[in-house]
């Protein structure tokens, strides 16, 4: 037998992407843009979060479309009400500065991909991480096979 109680407690995604190309597009440069079934907009975030009874969610900035432009998942974050939160992708030389407006607007994190850029990418990145501390923040780490190693 099912407990119900499951169904009643609160859920939280802890990992979803806001690609809305019509309202935020695509940085020219992009190495993918992504397009059809991908996108998912913020109105379709909240019909499915609305649907499975999701309360919040974690957006985190997609390297493909936007690149290092947070903008759409910024405006989503302004929107929500507090529901959600973001990681932020952002140049490993951001700024105190840029970290805490970030922060400011609802930026717990910011994001690494290793996967995307290879982890040679952020071995100077000790400067990065002094600052996220600073500002208690952290870091989202995706990689692939021994990258982490």
């Amino acid at each position: 037998m099912v407990d119900v109680r499951l169904y009643e407690q609160p859920k939280i995604d802890c990992h979803v992407h806001v690609l809305d190309p019509a309202h935020f597009p695509y940085g020219a440069n992009t190495h993918y843009a992504p397009s059809g079934q991908e996108i998912g907009t913020p109105a379709q975030l909240a019909q499915v979060m609305d649907a499975y009874g999701t309360r919040y969610a974690l957006l985190v900035g997609p390297n493909s479309g936007y690149g290092l432009d947070n903008a759409c998942m910024l405006d989503t974050i302004a929107r929500s009400r507090e529901q959600y939160k973001g990681i932020a992708v952002v140049a490993n030389d951001a700024s105190v500065e840029e970290l805490g407006q970030l922060r400011d607007r609802g930026v717990v994190g910011v994001a690494w991909n290793a996967t995307h850029y290879g982890a040679d990418h952020y071995r100077a990145s000790e400067p990065l991480l002094d600052k996220l501390a600073q500002l208690d923040m952290f870091v989202d780490v995706q990689v692939e096979h021994d990258q982490l190693v």
